[in-house]
């Protein structure tokens, strides 16, 4: 059995003001994550890269499949 890993990153606003894209971004996250589920994915790891207008969310994903 081998494994087939799979990243996505995704992109969070910052701006406190702008809270509808920020429930947008994060919703489609959300989604995004959902669909790989869905898919046989199951989530490994989340790294967030913290940046000044953005917050970078990195996710890891694996998937068994047989050889």
């Amino acid at each position: 059995m081998s494994q087939v890993i799979q990243v996505i990153a995704n992109r969070v606003a910052k701006d406190e003001a702008d809270t509808m894209t920020i429930n947008r971004q994060i919703g489609y996250r959300a989604q995004e994550l959902a669909e790989h589920g869905r898919a046989g994915y199951a989530l490994a790891h989340t790294a967030t890269i913290d940046g000044p207008e953005f917050v970078t969310f990195v996710d890891t994903l694996t998937r068994d499949v047989e050889d």
